[in-house]
């Protein structure tokens, strides 16, 4: 190997040596989420005869959360909104949004963010690659197994390098080759391939004066090497809450957050020995356990037969073994609970489960409205480390290689700037807050609009008008409506850009009319 493919493997080293300190966390957090028991206990109890239940404690609240995120960011018609800021105006704002929503609606946000959103609260970091191919943008997910950061990093604004774990069939391997992508050495190696069979491909991501180049390696094989990148580097990595450093830890990794559902791990399990402790309890006083005599000759026909005598010679030496009291084990689940409720930030309320003491409306309402505001608090960071960058790279790539039939009238030479507006609320009460908000609005809309008209100002009131649709093309989506622009007879911007202004037809010449010419 030569100096630049030593190189090139001693940072993926270094790259996949920090994920493996957090591997096994990672693996922990999944198996609780899957309901997967370690074998090695689950034979154990299984010798015993001991009850194994899982308990779906984390995997709920992780479907809660999802909920919760789904609802958040799909309860509006529109997942992001540009709003003009410093050297941008609101008509060309209105072009770009219009493009936005168009190549986003090809993307089919909810399916690629769905699974994202599942897995977010038991997962430390999230990613996606986000790209242009051909004439669309494009968002992949990516796992965090096939995803490595530059472990000395101080931040996510600080990753200097990473390495990409890609699988390619032989067939795309020949031909990037005969493309020029990739320059192979040893194409028998890939020839032998089966058709079907993936292969290892590690790209590794650098930043060297300010802008991004990608090298791709082959086992030792360098297929390409140090190829700039004309959008810079493509992933996008963000979390939920971040991770706190210990003073003197050396294998620190900024790029992973903290999972939400981390602390409840050792309660879950926890909760596991509980409720199979009780089931096991019950079991036994359903089918307690009897000490004989060896010399009694009592058959086990004879115990297992429900109603039928037992026969001895020595009734005093049968003894029925106490089973176990569970009324302690019940406190402690309702202590567990509680503590789960803490730690995640989900009610059992927020389940639709009950709880073991009795509550009140109001303490139900309060243990629920706390749990949206820690909900709130996870959507709020995950807004700034994941989705305004996803959103801010999408606008850039939409700018740069959109048709152009979306900017008729501007030329794309730089970049405007915008600021991104998330429509993010949490659940009916935001929608209810909305509703009521948009309705004041048109209240004041309203009364400007008679006054308008009291004072003879026409252009005042015709530009309340304007106002008023807008105002309901925002408040008829919060009503389930989603063709809103139907309702008041509103075109969306694409169809404004694409089909022509239409003619009454008191105005049109080829019809005559009152006004025709």
């Amino acid at each position: 190997m030569d100096d630049r493919t030593v190189y090139l493997q001693e940072l993926k080293t270094a790259a996949m040596d920090g994920y493996e300190h957090y591997k096994q966390g990672f693996k922990d957090l999944e198996e609780a989420y899957l309901l997967i028991l370690r074998p090695e206990l689950a034979e154990s109890l299984q010798k015993r005869n001991k009850s194994k239940n899982y308990i779906p404690k984390l995997n709920s609240k992780a479907k809660r959360i999802y909920d919760g995120l789904t609802e958040t960011y799909f309860n509006n018609d529109k997942f992001a909104k540009l709003e003009p800021y410093i050297n941008s105006s609101d008509d060309v704002i209105d072009k770009w949004q219009a493009a936005i929503d168009h190549y986003a609606e090809s993307i089919n946000l909810y399916k690629t963010f769905a699974p994202i959103f599942l897995r977010a609260p038991f997962s430390a970091s999230c990613a996606v690659k986000v790209y242009w191919s051909k004439d669309r943008a494009m968002i992949d997910e990516v796992s965090l197994q096939d995803l490595y950061f530059d472990p000395g990093a101080r931040g996510l604004n600080d990753i200097s390098y990473l390495v990409h774990r890609i699988y390619l069939s032989s067939e795309d391997i020949l031909s990037y080759g005969k493309r020029d992508v990739f320059k192979i050495e040893n194409k028998e190696a890939f020839e032998n391939k089966k058709p079907y069979e993936r292969i290892e491909i590690y790209e590794i991501y650098e930043l060297r004066g300010g802008k991004w180049y990608v090298s791709s390696l082959y086992e030792n094989e360098l297929l390409r090497d140090k190829i700039e990148l004309r959008d810079g580097q493509p992933f996008i990595v963000g979390y939920m809450l971040p991770q706190i450093r210990c003073t003197d830890e050396e294998t620190y990794v900024s790029a992973y957050g903290e999972p939400a559902l981390m602390s409840m791990l050792p309660l879950q399990n926890e909760l596991n020995v509980n409720r199979n402790s009780i089931t096991d309890v019950i079991r036994q006083q359903v089918a307690p356990k009897i000490i004989f005599d060896k010399a009694s000759m009592v058959e086990r026909g004879e115990l297992e037969s429900v109603g039928t005598p037992i026969y001895t010679n020595q009734p005093s030496a049968v003894q029925v073994l106490p089973a176990g009291d569970i009324g302690g084990a019940m406190a402690a689940l309702q202590v567990i609970e509680n503590e789960m409720s803490e730690v995640s930030g989900v009610s059992p309320q927020q389940n639709g489960a009950t709880t073991v003491r009795k509550e009140t409306a109001t303490m139900a309402s309060i243990m629920a409205n706390e749990g949206s505001v820690r909900l709130q608090g996870y959507i709020r960071t995950f807004n700034e480390t994941f989705f305004e960058p996803i959103f801010e790279r999408l606008a850039f790539l939409v700018w740069k290689y959109a048709d152009p039939i979306f900017f008729a009238g501007f030329g794309r030479g730089e970049v405007p700037s915008f600021k991104v507006n998330l429509n993010t609320g949490i659940g009916a009460l935001n929608k209810e807050v909305q509703k009521q908000s948009l309705m004041d609005a048109a209240k004041m809309i309203g009364a400007q609009f008679e006054m308008c008209l009291q004072i003879g100002d026409q252009a005042g009131a015709a530009a309340m008008k304007e106002a008023s649709k807008k105002l309901l093309l925002e408040l008829l989506p919060l009503y389930g409506i989603k063709n809103a622009s139907e309702f008041i007879g509103e075109r969306s911007g694409l169809e404004q850009m694409i089909l022509p202004p239409q003619i009454p037809p008191d105005i049109n010449p080829m019809q005559g009319g009152s006004n025709a010419f």
